[in-house]
């Protein structure tokens, strides 16, 4: 997948279930799935934003883009 020229990797937390989630801070314990977020992470490997995404609510793919090159 690419996020403009972008290329990103889709990660799939399924078995042991929740455990990247869990590691990254996004596991919602109450429900037993994660939250819906985005995590940015840079080439070094160090999670630098985590966005929170309520029900209904989308990320601005221009916003997350930005914060991208910044890094």
């Amino acid at each position: 997948m690419s996020l403009g020229k972008i290329p990103y990797p889709v990660l799939s937390d399924f078995e042991p279930k929740g455990a990247v989630t869990k590691a990254y801070g996004v596991y919602n314990d109450e429900n037993g799935v994660p939250k819906r977020s985005v995590v940015i992470v840079d080439k070094e490997g160090i999670v630098r934003q985590v966005h929170f995404y309520g029900p209904g609510m989308l990320p601005e793919p221009a916003e997350i883009l930005e914060e991208v090159k910044a890094l």
